[in-house]
């Protein structure tokens, strides 16, 4: 199993990879934190600077349905991108 989520970001590029032996959260080919393992839920929290320099905190959630996983990135606490949205 190896799920891969991609999101443009204002410039960035943030990067999840769910695989079976954990996942990993990537901004601009930087990875800013991982789990290791095999969970049915997960948090990764990241940070980007934005346009004025000022960081801005990621957090990603990763969580199993019957049949597929449900990833959701949120940015400054604004979700712009979930897998419902494709």
């Amino acid at each position: 199993m190896r799920d891969v989520w991609e999101v443009k970001y204002k410039g960035h590029t943030i990067r999840v990879e769910n695989t079976w032996g954990g996942e990993q959260l990537f901004v601009d080919g930087v990875l800013q934190d991982e789990q290791v393992g095999l969970r049915l839920s997960s948090r990764l929290y990241g940070n980007l600077k934005n346009e004025k320099g000022e960081m801005e905190n990621i957090k990603v959630s990763i969580g199993s349905t019957f049949l597929k996983m449900q990833c959701r990135i949120f940015v400054a606490d604004q979700l712009i991108y979930s897998t419902e949205m494709e």
